[in-house]
């Protein structure tokens, strides 16, 4: 009987033992499944960020460069209106000034709101030497506006270079994000 008792403990033993290294497996093997699971969630929340990022981004490049051109060509119909009125008057002295001045006033309002609109806008570029670029353009054709509005000689070669320099940096950061999107995306490879 004695033989027979020590059988039991080892049945019984082995019995546990298993169970434990199974619960051992099962616990060893669901924290390697969290883990991974942690690690999916948080590359896809990154991948998610980085997409939202370039979204963003590109929306405001373009609407950057949209604005930037707009208050170019604002400033440019500020200018052909101020010139216009100036020639009129000395043509037709007779005619109320009110009636020539409307479209020179209309052209100031114009080209005053493209350049809040464009101001507005300048400071969501996230890169900054593209952000300071269109800065400077911005503050070459606010001069230029000013400086036609007191009827001082305006460079408009110089607000032209540094609106074209603006839109180059502009143009050349959105590449820049098309290419390491493309770069970043696996291409299929030919079976």
């Amino acid at each position: 009987m004695a033989a027979g008792g020590w059988n039991w403990f080892w049945i019984v033993s082995s019995m546990l033992l298993g169970q434990a290294t199974a619960l051992a497996t099962g616990i060893f093997n669901n924290r390697s499944q969290f883990r991974r699971e942690a690690l999916a969630r948080r590359a896809d929340r990154s991948k998610v960020l980085a997409e939202r990022r370039e979204t963003f981004e590109l929306t405001h490049l373009v609407e950057v460069n949209t604005l930037l051109r707009n208050a170019m060509a604002a400033l440019l119909a500020f200018s052909s209106a101020r010139h216009l009125y100036r020639s009129r008057m000395q043509s037709e002295p007779s005619e109320p000034p009110e009636s020539l001045r409307r479209p020179v006033t209309d052209a100031s309002d114009a080209s005053d709101a493209a350049l809040d609109a464009l101001r507005s806008q300048i400071g969501f570029i996230l890169a900054n030497n593209v952000r300071a670029l269109a800065d400077v353009a911005e503050e070459a054709i606010t001069r230029a506006a000013s400086g036609i509005s007191l009827d001082a000689p305006v460079d408009f070669t110089d607000v032209s270079k540094k609106a074209n320099a603006a839109y180059e940096a502009l143009a050349a950061r959105l590449r820049d994000i098309y290419a390491t999107a493309e770069a970043a995306t696996p291409t299929p490879s030919a079976s």
